[in-house]
């Protein structure tokens, strides 16, 4: 038999054999449709179906991410079916995925790959998702869902504990989804102090100093992202060649800079020896290198260092002043920053599961026990604080209050510290109805860190609720530019400028590059109503009141705009699709 990997797709009813007891016709007829609209997923999604039986579908992916894009597709469009119909008229499925080696026979696959799929099916919640660990490891931070740890499943007749999680609905506030392996925008011409940083390379002996050389490496982009004569590339894009063999010239064509900036750390107790390097893209030479030992507390004057020395040899002699104002302001405990750090690395993967934010609030509570006036740890726990509200479906007004407290207290200490600004922008903007504020805050945000793709599209998508599309998709434009890679988060605002601007066909082509759409699906339904198409809107609409819960009223109370012009619109064209 010729053996392969595959990631293999199992679905089933729930509760089938009682449908089938209550009324075969009727539950026969029902299984016919949503076998097709199943059916058309798994084939729009590049699967293959090879095993059907019953209620039951198995199908053949050779993507994890397009079978877990499959799985979420499916299962809310059988939520969209069952929407408005009475309980005997309504059908619910599991699905389960599992990747491994199979073996294939006569158009069919075998194996414990396709077995341990079809058991994380049985193990799913009804309507939900349940995936093996493989499948988690490749999807998680690929598509925009969240999951919860399922343990290690005793599946049926399985011989060994299976590790699975469950998928669920977005939770938080995703920094990134990424496949990293396609390039949506192409540069044609790489600007004259165009750059990018490489994530500093970890030669120490400790693993776990994967968190420092991160931070170290993001703290430096931030620095030089500040000099406005400089074009630096979003760590988002540039990070993503962490672990891929390409030489600088390639990666130089691929994010279209004519610099990049890489190195190494290596640590060992309080020592440390940093090694900076600047290489021109074009010929692959090393323009500019040093290597600087210090001490852990010499840590922030060697990112000075490093910064100064590269503007100054990218665009020449700069005054002193300039330099100075781009440097950050930091904590006098290194412990402090240290705690920060590691609480990033769970910050920034705080949507995958709820363990992730847990540990970046405590991370960065016990940074600001270590130094109680350290404003980017306050910072990062308001933000934190609000995702992990998110997590737990809480309006609970202390915690709010708790994610303002420390949002002012950040900003008292730091009136420079960017996420303070972002965080208090979303609050001004979203939660007190306070435009004005909302907007300098998001203002000041983008002036402090131009280079952060996340903030710059919150700070685009604060452009679309004061009515200036335009200028929202010019800055979504120049954010891919800045992540030539791009993702969810742009695409969802880009879709929304074309919407309000009338091009509608580019906000259809927009959505479809959306690897999970959720609360868009009503501007998606509009859409296709000012096109003429009101039954793909009506669709659209119904699928949109599944995924938010919501309905127009509730939905158009969500969206801060200034102009009650545009509130109008949106509740006029909703109401007409639910007539």
């Amino acid at each position: 038999m010729d053996r392969k990997l595959a990631t293999i797709f199992a679905s089933d009813v729930v509760g089938f054999s009682k449908m089938m007891g209550n009324d075969e016709v009727n539950t026969l007829n029902i299984l016919k449709e949503r076998r097709i609209a199943i059916d058309a997923i798994i084939d729009e999604h590049k699967g293959i179906i090879f095993g059907s039986a019953g209620d039951s579908v198995i199908a053949e992916f050779s993507s994890p991410i397009k079978a877990a894009e499959a799985a979420v597709a499916t299962q809310l469009k059988m939520k969209t079916m069952n929407q408005d119909k009475a309980e005997p008229d309504q059908m619910i499925f599991r699905v389960g995925i599992n990747i491994g080696d199979v073996m294939v026979t006569d158009n069919n696959l075998f194996g414990d790959a396709v077995n341990i799929a079809a058991r994380l099916e049985a193990a799913a919640k009804p309507s939900g998702i349940c995936v093996s660990q493989t499948v988690f490891d490749m999807i998680n931070r690929k598509i925009m869902v969240s999951f919860e740890d399922a343990g290690q499943l005793d599946l049926k007749n399985i011989e060994f504990p299976i590790k699975a999680f469950h998928v669920l609905e977005n939770k938080g506030t995703p920094r990134f989804t990424q496949d990293s392996t396609e390039i949506q925008v192409k540069v044609k011409e790489a600007e004259a102090g165009s750059l990018a940083v490489l994530m500093f390379k970890n030669l120490s002996n400790d693993d776990e100093q994967e968190y420092f050389c991160e931070g170290f490496s993001e703290d430096l982009l931030s620095m030089l992202s500040r000099f406005n004569k400089l074009v630096v590339i979003s760590s988002h894009a540039s990070f993503a060649y962490k672990e891929k063999k390409k030489t600088f010239k390639e990666i130089g064509k691929e994010l279209g800079v004519k610099y990049i900036i890489h190195g190494s750390v290596r640590k060992l107790g309080s020592r440390m020896r940093i090694n900076a390097n600047l290489i021109s893209t074009s010929n692959e030479a090393s323009i500019w290198s040093n290597n600087f030992d210090l001490s852990v507390d010499e840590v922030f004057d060697v990112q000075d260092k490093i910064a100064e020395e590269m503007v100054a040899t990218i665009v020449g002699r700069v005054e002193a002043d300039t330099l100075s104002s781009i440097k950050l302001k930091r904590p006098e405990n290194m412990d402090a920053y240290d705690l920060v750090l590691k609480g990033l690395e769970f910050a920034k993967k705080g949507n995958i599961i709820k363990e992730n934010t847990e540990s970046a609030v405590r991370l960065f509570e016990q940074a600001i026990e270590a130094e109680p006036s350290y404003a980017r740890a306050h910072a990062w726990r308001a933000c934190s604080l609000g995702n992990l509200a998110d997590w737990e479906g809480s309006s609970d007004p202390k915690l709010f209050k708790s994610v303002i407290d420390s949002a002012n207290l950040a900003l008292e200490l730091d009136p420079n510290e960017p996420e303070v600004h972002r965080v208090m922008g979303a609050i001004k903007l979203w939660f007190q109805r306070d435009h004005d504020l909302g907007k300098y805050h998001f203002e000041k945000a983008r002036e402090l860190c131009p280079s952060d793709v996340y903030i710059i599209s919150r700070y685009a998508t604060m452009l679309i609720y004061f009515g200036e599309f335009k200028k929202s998709l010019s800055e979504i434009e120049r954010a891919m530019r800045l992540d030539p890679f791009s993702h969810d988060l742009l695409f969802g605002v880009e879709a929304l400028c074309h919407y309000w601007l009338g091009n509608y066909d580019k906000a259809i082509e927009s959505y479809r590059k959306l690897k999970v759409i959720r609360v868009q699906n009503f501007y998606l339904a509009l859409a296709y109503l000012k096109k003429g198409n009101r039954d793909l809107a009506i669709e659209k609409y119904n699928e949109a009141r599944v995924v938010t819960g919501k309905d127009v009223e509730a939905f158009v109370n969500s969206e801060p705009y200034k102009d009650p012009e545009h509130i109008e619109s949106l509740k006029t064209d909703l109401i007409s699709l639910s007539i």
